[in-house]
Formats: structure tokens, sequence, C-alpha cells
């Protein structure tokens, strides 16, 4: 039923091509730039439609991308603002609009590739619309993200621990199948994610410190949570129509806690608000 959901999603986010036409027009643009004693560095990717990857740059340099369009339709965005040490890169349709909808049949994918680099404090803010997203923060030193995207299929994940603390972490997807794996090595204290429709899974396995606290806000769909077995968790849900998988906790007030939260060394409060759809649990980990 999810394959289903996200086919069905993407077919949304990346629509039927259009007759055959000649693909003469294709650029692709490449950048890169080595570090000059930066101490920190600001992203922002605004980017309508195509494939999108993001991955750590090798030691030393400060960012790498590479941009592939149809100049007929497309403006390429590339700004670094070297005293402010910010970085901004994507794409603009001719006329102000990016519609995926209109590539010609036998032409490629738009697609933007980036790495950043691992070893210096990040800001980052991504736009992005009807986009495939694969994107691997593992390893970078993520101090604030806002990642936001319209219909798409995302896979977001930390597949090794943050470099650094992350103060704030904000997700927000529209018609969406949306993934985001083992957010706990984000180390970040403040979690939000805002849904619309579609399938959500959000994986809290991982090395956090101490305490984070998420909201997570789902309109339609399902949510499914992936909780790891030794972490305290503490879970308040506000529900219409939606149901709500409690194996795995007692309710104390209006508040769900799992078995030692009160000592458990680090824990995870998450405040749910779900309507016309499910929040499913699945329990990662040895233990519980």
């Amino acid at each position: 039923m999810r394959a289903r959901r996200a086919a069905l999603l993407l077919a949304v986010a990346l629509p039927a091509a259009a007759p055959v036409l000649s693909a003469q027009t294709w650029r692709t643009l490449t950048s890169a730039r080595q570090r000059h004693g930066e101490s920190s560095l600001t992203v922002s990717v605004n980017y309508g439609a195509g494939e999108f990857r993001l991955a750590a740059a090798p030691e030393g340099m400060l960012y790498r991308m590479e941009l592939q369009y149809d100049e007929e339709r497309f403006t390429p965005v590339r700004d670094y603002d070297t005293e402010a040490a910010r970085l901004a890169i994507g794409i603009r349709g001719h006329g102000g609009r990016v519609n995926l909808g209109e590539r010609r049949s036998g032409e490629p994918v738009p697609s933007l590739e980036l790495a950043l680099a691992p070893d210096l404090p990040l800001t980052l803010d991504f736009d992005l619309g009807a986009v495939r997203s694969q994107v691997d923060l593992g390893g970078l030193a993520v101090r604030r993200l806002r990642y936001r995207t319209g219909a798409s299929e995302t896979n977001l994940r930390f597949s090794q621990p943050n470099r650094t603390d992350c103060d704030e972490m904000q997700l927000e997807a529209g018609a969406a199948a949306f993934r985001v794996w083992s957010i706990g090595n984000a180390n970040c204290r403040q979690v939000r994610f805002d849904g619309g429709v579609g399938d959500v899974t959000l994986d809290f396995s991982g090395t956090w410190r101490g305490e984070m606290a998420a909201t997570l806000n789902v309109a339609f769909g399902a949510l499914t949570l992936m909780l790891p077995r030794d972490a305290g968790v503490a879970v308040r849900v506000t529900r219409f129509l939606a149901s709500f998988e409690r194996t795995g906790f007692v309710k104390r007030g209006d508040t769900y806690y799992t078995t030692g939260y009160d000592t458990a060394t680090r824990r995870l409060t998450l405040d749910v608000r779900a309507a016309l759809g499910g929040v499913d649990v699945v329990w990662t980990g040895a233990g519980r």
C-alpha cells in the first residue's frame, strides 16, 4: 500500500513527458571552491524540479556543485558572498516558473549534485519543489536545518553523527513520500515536522545526547515513528480520526511513557498532532 501511495505521489510530482523534441539545449554547470579561512557557511538551495543529491565534500573543500539543466527553460543560480560566507544555488524558470511536466521525451531529468565542507558549521535552508531527493547530512557539522519540499519523494538521512550540536531542525512536506533516517545522529535539541498528504517515516535512532523534543503535525496520511528501545520516550498525541499504536507505552495523564523513562540517560519527547490517518510505532535496537 505504501509503495502504491509513493508511486501515485511521484506521478503527481513528475508528470508524463511531452512528445519527442530536440534536446540540444542541455547544459552542465560545475563549480567548486576551496576553503579560505571561513569559520561557518550558510547555504540556500532553491530548486523547483528534478533530482537533488547532497553529501559531504572532501576535507579542505568549501563546496562543489554540478547542475544539469535545460537553458531554454531554466536559468542557473550560483552566488557566493565571500564576506558573509553565504552560498545560494538552484535554478529559476524563465518567467519565474519551474515545471518539470514540460520535460521532453528522451531528455535527461534536471539534476543538482552538491557537496559541502564536512568540518565547517553549516546553516542549511532548502526550498525544493517536485524533486526526488537523496540527501545525506552524515558527517557534516549542521548547526541549523530548514528543509521544505512540495510534491516529492525525499530520503534524508544522517548516516553518521553530526560534528556539532544542532539547535533546530525544521521539516515541511506537501504531497510527499517523505523519509528521514537516523534523526538522533543530528543531535538536534528541537525538531519540527509539518506534513500535508503522504506517507511519512521519521526514524529517531542515532546517538543524540541528553534531551530531544519534536513537534509533529500530519494533516492526512500515515506517519511511522521509528523509536530506539534504549531511550526514554514520552508521546503526547492529539488525534482526529487517526489511530495511534500504544504498544510499549504506559499512559500517565495525557502522555504515553516508555518503561524506565524517568531514569533514562537520554530522552525523546514527541508532541504529535494527526488527522485522518494513523500513527504507527516501530521499535529499533535491542531491549524492549
